[in-house]
């Protein structure tokens, strides 16, 4: 998920700002989705079981691929690792049809109403971002060029929708946070549990690739604690509140992307 930069004037109250950001963003989707209850299905050990491993075979793999630089996991061979392979493999688990465990992981339209408040929520998240991005007097809004954002804006949502805001809400929500939720039959801490995961996946990445963090073990964890962890809780949330559809996380979580990426460009 696309790091929300701080303006440096700022940068001493980075986390702060950040946890304070998701957390008035949790605050909104409790609110919006108050009468929304959770559905509880039966879960087996064995597709929880495979969910954990293939996490931690992921996660060597990002390692050794980032640490040796032979690109064998990126936004291309994600479809594979993160969509492919476990749909598969969970489909054969439970025994059933594909389009079946598709629409258990949540790829299905959403109704009228629940779409309405998804909506809402991502607006609410997209507002909030600009007022992060407004808080210093060289991000101000007077500055921010809107017409090239709104220009750009679509081709960075496109480009998110069928990278990253695809596969790791597949991956990480479909798969890991519903087969907890699941099997531990406690909704908000396979939230968190989940919610930890997603920022740890995001280690081998900081720790070789971002600027700031990469060479640094204390900071990259750092960040991934306090940047990806923390929205992970939050798309974790939404997914869970919209009844276990998947297009809700996926839009949050591409458009946070686009946003951000609109932005800076």
């Amino acid at each position: 998920m696309g790091e929300i930069r701080v303006p440096q004037k700022y940068e001493v109250r980075r986390e702060a700002i950040i946890i304070f950001f998701y957390v008035i963003i949790t605050i909104f989707i409790f609110v919006i989705f108050r009468k929304a209850k959770p559905e509880l299905k039966q879960g087996t050990k064995s597709e929880l079981l495979f969910g954990i491993a293939w996490f931690s075979f992921y996660f060597a793999l990002a390692m050794i691929s980032n640490q040796f630089q032979i690109s064998v996991v990126n936004e291309a061979t994600n479809w594979l690792l993160l969509v492919l392979l476990p749909l598969l493999i969970t489909a054969r688990i439970r025994k059933e049809k594909i389009i079946v465990t598709l629409r258990e992981i949540g790829v299905r339209l959403p109704d009228q109403k629940t779409g309405w408040k998804i909506l809402l929520v991502c607006m609410i998240y997209t507002g909030i971002i600009f007022f992060v991005f407004s808080l210093s007097e060289e991000t101000s809004m007077a500055d921010l060029n809107i017409l090239k954002i709104l220009r750009n804006f679509p081709v960075f949502l496109l480009l998110m929708m069928v990278t990253a805001g695809f596969t790791e809400e597949f991956f990480f929500r479909g798969i890991l946070q519903r087969c907890l939720t699941n099997t531990l039959k406690r909704p908000y801490l396979a939230v968190f549990i989940t919610g930890i995961l997603f920022g740890l996946y995001h280690f081998p990445f900081a720790y070789y690739l971002w600027d700031g963090v990469s060479g640094n073990v204390v900071n990259a964890f750092k960040t991934i604690m306090t940047e990806q962890a923390i929205a992970g809780f939050a798309l974790g949330l939404l997914y869970e509140k919209s009844n276990k559809n998947l297009w809700s996380s996926v839009l949050l979580h591409s458009l946070s992307n686009a946003v951000i990426m609109s932005i800076g460009f």
